[in-house]
């Protein structure tokens, strides 16, 4: 009983740790730029390191986050939130599809990380180089989910059904 509490309190302060980091993962890639403008003649090939482990584990993260979060919207919109594992095809269904983006989403990133660093090379001790790598990665680490969104952008914007198009679109309001 007390390993099984243990577990328990482990897992919890894991989940107090790791949540936050992962949820304001794309904001962090801010730091670098702020590191590069501070000290342009530093090498920042570690920070770079860091960063391409670890991005992916929040895009991870995003696209978990992502997987039901349309069809949980539509679902609270409708007012049929309790029975929307349900409708959805029930645990293991809804559990499944959240485990296989949350693998595509990891090793998406890293895929895209791996051919932006094949493309663009970090160099160090041109600090406008270095500001436009640390720029341009956060777009390679979070390619799955940007993907994603835009996926589901443009299908919605084809069924006519987008959560918010018809208060500010103009061209679905009739404008040009």
């Amino acid at each position: 009983m007390k390993g099984i509490v243990r577990f328990l309190i482990r897992m919890f302060v894991l989940n107090i740790v790791l949540i936050p980091l992962m949820a304001l993962g794309p904001l962090f890639y801010v730091i670098p730029l702020l590191c590069v403008a501070a000290n342009p003649q530093e090498n920042f090939s570690g920070l770079a390191q860091l960063y391409f482990w670890l991005g992916p584990l929040s895009a991870a993260f995003w696209m978990l986050v992502s997987c039901h979060w349309q069809t949980v919207h539509r679902a609270r919109l409708e007012g049929r939130l309790a029975t929307w594992r349900e409708t959805e095809g029930g645990i293991v269904c809804t559990v499944l599809k959240a485990f296989v983006y949350l693998v595509l989403g990891l090793l998406g990133s890293f895929v895209f990380e791996i051919t932006f660093l094949v493309v663009f090379r970090l160099r160090p001790g041109n600090p406008y180089r270095d500001m436009l790598w640390f720029l341009i990665l956060p777009f390679s680490t979070y390619a799955p989910v940007l993907l994603l969104w835009l996926r589901r952008w443009m299908r919605g914007r084809k069924q006519g059904d987008f959560m918010s198009r018809a208060k500010n679109d103009r061209v679905a309001a009739g404008g040009v």
